[in-house]
């Protein structure tokens, strides 16, 4: 098997529902579940606006282009992640063009890949991924104002550009802490985000955005929206030796919905942070997305550690979960 098969691969509101990991709610047998090892990688102010740009030289004309996909260039012939990582978070790698620095911000001792294991199962109801990684814990330890940690999962079946992209298509320089971010009186001014309370940008498909104040007409929206360009989204923060889960979606903005009721949806035990999610395979959401035995749905994973807020976490490029069939993780039937 190759090395990166090794190391690599190794929403909306009730799509999914992490799995507690106490009371009585049913989970696999994972004893019979497909593991994988994946490696996440920190990206600093890498953006789709990066990704796009004279910056990423010949990468962002071939991604314009859509003919080429991330792990494309960034994999060796051996299969191994060939990214600047570690340069990355310490700051001492710069753009090729603007010369700014892919993070300008450097925290001192930041790794710039971390490793995290998934496991893949699924029976006549659910899809269900269990994500393991070492951790100090900090969140789990810190109180309730403190910075959590958390493993976040955007999921798509049917958009192209995520399933060569992934979660950078959600990802602008705009964004709250990114370096053209506007100022929270200019976002908390604007119609779109002033309705909703709001005086942060937060991440959105560049399919459903030109810019944070940009939005496409409501027309071409709802006809994304039918063609299942929404981008469903679950989080497990951990904090104050609790976990909860927030459940919700990403397309002209991001939202969030505390799922009320559902707890113990992680654990830290031993040095090591679990979490567990399911994911219903029929959808009862008119935009949701429906898995059925033998297809393949697209994901991307986020995980912050180690107080890490904001932009500063690390993240996977788009893998494949194949439900009984080939992908870069296999989710096999077993029983509960």
């Amino acid at each position: 098997m190759p090395v990166f098969k090794k190391l690599f691969f190794g929403t909306l509101a009730c799509l999914f529902v992490l799995v507690p990991l106490t009371g009585h709610a049913a989970q696999p047998d994972w004893g019979k579940a497909s593991t994988a090892k994946i490696v996440l990688f920190y990206p600093g102010v890498t953006s789709w606006d990066f990704l796009t740009s004279d910056d990423h030289r010949l990468g962002g004309r071939e991604i314009t282009q859509t003919r080429k996909d991330c792990r494309h260039c960034h994999l060796s012939k051996n299969g191994e992640l060939d990214l600047k990582a570690d340069e990355i978070a310490s700051g001492a790698v710069r753009m090729k063009r603007s010369h700014n620095a892919f993070e300008p911000e450097p925290a001192a001792g930041k790794k710039g890949t971390m490793q995290a294991t998934v496991a893949a199962a699924y029976d006549d109801e659910f899809l269900y991924l269990k994500f393991e990684w070492d951790s100090r814990g900090g969140g789990w330890l810190a109180k309730s104002d403190g910075v959590p940690d958390r493993v976040s999962v955007q999921f798509n079946k049917t958009e192209p550009s995520f399933r060569k992209y992934g979660c950078f298509i959600t990802c602008h320089n705009d964004l709250n802490t990114m370096p053209k971010s506007p100022s929270k009186k200019e976002v908390a001014a604007d119609p779109f985000y002033g309705s909703r309370d709001r005086d942060d940008v937060r991440l959105y498909a560049y399919y459903a955005k030109k810019s944070w104040s940009d939005r496409k007409n409501r027309q071409e929206l709802d006809k994304r929206l039918k063609e299942g360009a929404r981008i469903d989204l679950v989080s497990v923060e951990f904090i104050d030796g609790k976990s909860v889960l927030d459940e919700g979606w990403i397309f002209d903005d991001r939202v969030l919905e505390k799922s009320p009721g559902i707890g113990d949806s992680g654990s830290f035990t031993s040095g090591k942070y679990t979490a567990v999610l399911r994911k219903r395979l029929k959808s009862t959401d008119p935009y949701g997305v429906s898995i059925k035995p033998g297809e393949v749905v697209s994901i991307g994973v986020a995980i912050h550690d180690g107080g890490a807020a904001k932009r500063k976490h690390y993240v996977s490029f788009p893998m494949t979960v194949g439900l009984g069939t080939a992908a870069d993780i296999r989710a096999e039937m077993v029983s509960k």
